[in-house]
């Protein structure tokens, strides 16, 4: 992976920071929409859904629980330890990187092209949305940084 002494960047400690706070985010309102498919919860009407394939915040919910939740939390987790795991490696466009980096940049896009599709299909609803658009785009730029880059670069 990366040398035994290397220290890790300031620059990775801001991206696992971003990644966390944006799972803890996503764990809440995938929860939140799974808990009351009707939107109550989230203070949201299901109105909103009509140009959508979906009838409830149930699907949409599942999918941001995973995504937006489970995803990034397991990258942010990924970035500090680096497990050794095999399997990500079959998902890996970049085989000389560490496989928690190539999902960083994989996430930035995914968190830009939910954000998109969303406002796509149910219009400009909210300030979170272009925050969040922003926050993958800081996602994305981060993890390109040189410094992330050749930490996570491996030594084959």
């Amino acid at each position: 992976m990366s040398d035994i002494g290397s220290k890790r960047p300031i620059t990775v400690a801001f991206l696992a920071l971003i990644l966390v706070f944006t799972g803890i985010g996503g764990l809440y309102g995938g929860y939140s929409l799974i808990a009351a498919p009707d939107g109550q919860k989230m203070q949201m009407s299901t109105d909103i859904l009509t140009n959508s394939p979906f009838n409830t915040f149930l699907i949409p919910g599942i999918i941001l629980l995973l995504f937006n939740g489970i995803l990034p939390l397991l990258i942010a987790w990924g970035l500090f330890i680096k497990p050794p795991w095999q399997w990500p490696e079959l998902f890996n466009l970049y085989h000389k990187q560490h496989w928690c980096w190539t999902f960083s940049l994989y996430y930035g896009f995914i968190l830009i092209i939910w954000i998109n599709v969303q406002i796509i299909m149910l219009g400009f609803s909210s300030l979170l949305q272009p925050v969040f658009a922003l926050t993958g785009t800081m996602i994305s730029i981060l993890t390109l940084f040189p410094s992330v880059f050749h930490y996570y670069r491996k030594h084959l």
